[in-house]
């Protein structure tokens, strides 16, 4: 039963706090007609695989021929939920006539948003948390500069914080049946809160049967772990120092406000959640375990991450989740009545306001750009090549040629053509690249790469009818390479926005 029975007015301010949160830092980047999130890192990615997942509903496909063409390759795309949630609003998109893919991504980014946070005071408040706490506690979770983090970077299936607590509230009200639920959508949701959830259920399972019910949410989600096994055959664990640098991070940074950065990782933490959260350790020794527990696994640091699963883990950062709901149940019992500082109820909000203004992570998104150059109306198909493709670095890299996503992936929804390059998406997925692609590899700039013999007809048999050469990419290889092709007998066909249009050679009578 619940401390206190709830309002309609309770639950409507919560709902209008859910998605005042959810749009409000969004709102620069809309009006300005841009896709919410940094360019540099994965979001671009993320608009391409939700249209891809879109546009192969009904289902749940694993095989996508839009890249590495004309074979293709396994892919598993991040978020299912996402894709799922995002078929219908796409549907109306395109019904209007607007950019269906960038209008799935922000509904669902939105709805995301604004669940972390509603679903979040659901669960302090079955863990029996007063009103007003409990929304702290859920700003402290939700709102917090490590999911506000995800949405800057378009790590689309890390928006998804709801899932953790809807499995709480599910073992927490001792519903078996939809623990295990819960415990399936975590996985589902993201690997990583899958992986928190998992985690969770082991650790409570000493004090919960519930929580060990909600364990057949694992054996549920098996099928899923086999169908991402199809696409990581190229995975492999990661070196202890590159694990540990994706780890636990420097709380000491420059606050988001003062600094542009895209590499949006943090387990900002703060100093009042902490202290608040002293008033109520002593009555819970057990969750301040299990924080500790969070905190240690998310240094990468440990000789448990040479054992099975947890060797597999590439961002430990990641059991932040963990810590961050837990830290809101403590932030909320010593707000709450019985709590040390049940008088001021007002201090659980600060966390959330110190995060918000101190952390790392920029309060505003960033914008990228929606629209794509004009070329792209002259595209044919089947197959086009950019020109640079796609360079794979090493894990812990920065790799510079990750906005090339806008035009290797993003600008396919506005052509109908594949692409033969293949992308290793962050060193997971792995497909054998064809031998005539190496001759047009050989010119990429990023590697100080020399320039070779193109291989004009082993493209033109893959299907290549056009290529785009993407000049500013290029540096100034780039006339060299036009002339190399021109040489080959490539003619031009447009000429805009810094890059070329060429049209293959006839074949060869």
């Amino acid at each position: 039963m619940l401390r206190h029975p709830l309002t309609a007015r309770q639950l409507l301010f919560v709902g209008l706090v859910s998605m005042l949160w959810a749009i409000g830092p969004l709102l620069p980047a809309l009006w300005a007609g841009q896709i919410p999130g940094s360019a540099a890192t994965d979001l671009y990615p993320s608009v391409w695989g939700l249209n891809w997942f879109i546009e192969h509903q009904p289902g749940f496909p694993t095989w996508c021929t839009e890249v590495a063409a004309p074979k293709g390759m396994p892919f598993y795309y991040s978020s299912p939920i996402h894709g799922w949630v995002g078929w219908p609003i796409a549907a109306l998109a395109k019904a209007a006539g607007q950019n269906s893919a960038v209008w799935a991504y922000v509904g669902t980014l939105v709805l995301a948003r604004a669940a972390t946070v509603a679903v979040a005071w659901g669960a302090l408040i079955a863990l029996n948390a007063d009103f007003w706490p409990a929304v702290g506690g859920a700003l402290l979770y939700g709102a917090s500069p490590y999911f506000h983090g995800y949405a800057v970077e378009g790590i689309i299936e890390g928006t998804d914080g709801w899932t953790l607590p809807l499995w709480v509230a599910c073992v927490a009200r001792e519903r078996r049946a939809a623990s295990a639920a819960a415990l399936w959508l975590c996985i589902l949701s993201s690997w990583y809160l899958g992986m928190v959830a998992v985690a969770g259920a082991a650790f409570w399972s000493v004090r919960s049967t519930t929580a060990r019910y909600s364990l057949f949410g694992l054996v549920a989600a098996v099928p899923l772990l086999l169908a991402f096994g199809t696409m990581a055959t190229g995975a492999r664990p990661l070196d202890d120092a590159v694990r540990i640098a994706m780890g636990l991070q420097s709380w000491l940074q420059t606050p988001g406000w003062a600094q542009n950065n895209p590499f949006a990782i943090t387990t900002w933490i703060g100093v009042t959640a902490p202290l608040i959260a002293l008033f109520a350790a002593r009555k819970n020794p057990y969750w301040v375990v299990g924080i500790l527990m969070a905190l240690l696994l998310s240094t990468g640091w440990g000789p448990w991450y040479s054992l099975p699963v947890l060797r597999s883990v590439r961002f430990p950062y990641r059991w932040h989740a963990g810590t961050l709901f837990l830290l809101a149940v403590l932030v909320a019992r010593a707000t709450s009545q019985g709590g040390g500082l049940s008088r001021f109820r007002w201090l659980a909000l600060l966390p959330w306001l110190e995060g918000y203004l101190l952390s790392p992570i920029e309060p505003v998104l960033p914008g990228a750009a929606a629209k794509v150059s004009r070329i792209y109306e002259q595209v044919r198909g089947p197959l086009l090549l950019d020109l640079p493709g796609v360079v794979a670095l090493p894990p812990g890299m920065v790799n510079p040629s990750r906005p090339r996503a806008r035009y290797l992936m993003y600008a396919q929804l506005f052509h109908p053509a594949d692409s033969p390059w293949v992308p290793d998406f962050n060193s997971v997925a792995k497909a054998d690249r064809p031998a005539w692609l190496d001759s047009f590899a050989a010119w990429e700039p990023i590697l100080d790469n020399e320039g070779a013999p193109l291989d004009i007809e082993g493209a033109r048999r893959a299907g290549v009818t056009q290529i785009l050469v993407h000049e500013k990419e290029l540096r100034g290889e780039a006339p060299l390479l036009l002339a190399a092709l021109q040489n080959e007998g490539c003619t031009i066909e447009d000429q805009r926005d810094s890059m070329v249009l060429l049209a293959m050679p006839a074949p060869a009578p």
